[in-house]
This record gives structure tokens, C-alpha cells and sequence, in this order.
């Protein structure tokens, strides 16, 4: 564990550019895990980077990562349109109900639904985004409402990713005591699913 923390400081001045173009592809419904990029973005900050400047400076490329990234999603909505509901890529989260139902929510909530949507999985969050630009929402509208929420959102999960990073040594400390209690639980864990199977796989025709 010590030589991964190392390698991963000794890459830190490159981390910013890397989580930035990752960011830009799960905006195209890559999946790429926005908020893990975050959370391993705020502990990189206080777990590599000496300075304040150097931890403002990888927290505004995450955050214009993960702007832009919803205004790709929101083209992808505005360009395609229903032609999206015709593409396996995305027709697993586009639907018309879904649509719909966000519209729903759009005029009733307003912004608060770009607030509260910042902060739910991949799938959903960029459903936010494509629906904004299936319907035509004027996109000044959309990037001022989500350019808080991200705002909102980005911040909060570097935070926390910050906090984590503060306290690494100890969590390490703990995980090096107690990972054979934890491999040996793991191995029985996957032993009885794999009987479990294996037994109910015997019981049927």
C-alpha cells in the first residue's frame, strides 16, 4: 500500500490533466465514475500537494471537468434527439417516461433538480443532462443552473476525498492489522455463494 501512495505522489503535478480528460468521457456516457474521480482527486490534494495553489489549481480543472462534461451530455440530447431512444449506448437510461418525468421536475423544482441530480450515479446524472437538451432548454439556462449544482457537488465530494486523504496513514494502519480477518471473510464469503450456486444449480432439472 505504502509504494501504490508513493507512485501516485510522485504523478500528482500530472494528476490534474488525466482526471480532467476521464471527467470528459463519462460526460459521453462512458462509464467513468465522476464522483470516484472527485473523492480521488481531494485526496490527492491533501495527500501529494504541498501547496494551497497546487490544490486550487487541480480542484478548478475538476471542476470545469465535470461542467463540461454536462454540457457534452446536453449536445448529445440537443443534436440526436429521439434518435438517442434508437442506440443501445443509451436507451438502457433514455426513455420517454424518464423524459417526462424529468420535465416534470424541471418545472416544478427548477434548479433544485440539477442540485439534487449532481449527486446521483452516472446513469441518472447524465439522463439529467441529455434530457435538458432533448428539450431544447436554452443552454445559457443550463449551464448557469449546473454550474452551481456542480458547483455544489464537486466541491463537497473533493472535501470529502480531502478528508480522506488527511487521514490515509491511519486507515492504512488499520488495513494492514486486520487484512487477513478481512481476506480470510472474503474467501468464505465467495466459497459459500459458489456452494450456494452449485447446490441450487443440482436441485434443478
Amino acid at each position: 500500500m505504502d509504494s501504490i501512495f508513493n507512485f501516485i505522489c510522485l504523478n500528482a503535478p500530472n494528476a490534474y490533466w488525466i482526471l480532467f480528460l476521464l471527467l470528459l468521457l463519462a460526460g459521453l456516457n462512458v462509464p467513468v465514475s465522476e464522483d470516484l474521480i472527485l473523492l480521488t482527486g481531494g485526496a490527492l490534494a491533501s495527500t501529494c500537494l504541498s501547496t494551497t495553489a497546487e490544490v486550487w489549481h487541480l480542484y478548478v480543472w475538476l471542476y470545469l471537468g465535470c461542467w463540461l462534461s454536462a454540457w457534452e451530455a446536453y449536445w448529445l440530447g440537443r443534436l440526436l434527439g429521439p434518435k438517442l431512444y434508437d442506440i443501445k449506448w443509451f436507451n438502457r437510461f433514455i426513455t420517454p417516461q424518464r423524459i417526462a418525468t424529468l420535465h416534470h421536475y424541471y418545472e416544478k423544482f427548477g434548479i433544485f433538480t440539477f442540485i439534487v441530480g449532481r449527486f446521483f450515479p452516472g446513469g441518472i446524472r447524465n439522463a439529467l443532462f441529455i434530457t435538458s437538451g432533448l428539450g431544447k432548454m436554452p443552454f445559457q439556462k443550463f449551464i448557469l443552473r449546473d454550474g452551481l449544482a456542480c458547483l455544489i457537488s464537486s466541491s463537497s465530494l473533493f472535501y470529502l476525498g480531502y478528508i480522506f486523504g488527511q487521514n490515509h496513514e491511519l486507515l492504512i494502519h488499520y488495513f494492514k492489522r486486520y487484512e487477513l480477518i478481512v481476506a480470510t471473510l472474503f474467501i468464505l464469503i465467495i466459497s459459500t455463494l459458489i456452494a450456494l450456486y452449485y447446490k441450487r444449480s443440482q436441485r434443478e432439472p
